[in-house]
């Protein structure tokens, strides 16, 4: 059973970060800017518009991959996945922010935490 929600929600949870990682490359925005895929000159709405339908059509191309990523989650032992997804929550925090530490110490002892579910399984 609970081996069974950990799959789902690990499967959820490799969804968000290929949305996060795909949304970070193409996409940097403030109140009055976007830049798309990592340039370095400002844009308006106009352009970033088809970056933005290619995260769309990426969002459902992952939907296509179902039984693919299925196949593997549950693959993975629940202790194993729930150890990753710590782990991983907290590197795709520090890269969501810029300049971050990843090497803080509060950041090393989640990751810790994260390595002993990972090494329990």
């Amino acid at each position: 059973m609970i081996a069974h929600y950990t799959a789902e929600i690990f499967k959820a949870f490799l969804y968000g970060a290929a949305g996060l990682i795909g949304g970070g490359l193409l996409f940097e925005s403030g109140q009055r800017y976007v830049k798309t895929a990592g340039s370095n000159q400002f844009k308006g709405k106009a352009e970033a518009l088809p970056f933005f339908t290619g995260m769309l059509i990426f969002g459902w191309g992952l939907q296509q991959l179902e039984p693919v990523v299925a196949d593997i989650v549950y693959a993975v032992p629940s202790m194993t996945r729930l150890g990753a997804m710590i782990v991983g929550a907290m590197l795709l925090f520090n890269y969501s922010v810029d300049y971050f530490n990843y090497t803080d110490l509060k950041s090393v002892s989640v990751y810790a935490i994260g390595i002993v579910f990972i090494v329990a399984a």
